[in-house]
């Protein structure tokens, strides 16, 4: 039997925790580069399509990274 290469309480921690962390990153990085973008203030119509982005990348990275333990958890049976 192969051992995992994280405590099972540590695994579900980053799959639980990784992606609103990455999405986080990710908006703030957007919306800085936006404020660049726009002369220092961003308008109503990027934050809410930047909004609705966050939402979208948040559902896909959860979606990719429950794939992934997914994927792992059984090539491991």
């Amino acid at each position: 039997m192969k051992s995992n290469a994280l405590p099972t309480g540590q695994l579900i921690a980053l799959v639980l925790l990784a992606p609103p962390v990455l999405t986080c990153i990710w908006w703030l990085m957007a919306r800085g580069w936006a404020g660049m973008v726009q002369g220092g203030s961003v308008s109503e119509t990027t934050k809410k399509r930047q909004k609705w982005e966050f939402w979208a990348a948040l559902v896909a990275a959860y979606l990719i990274m429950f794939g992934i333990a997914l994927y792992a958890w059984l090539r491991r049976m």
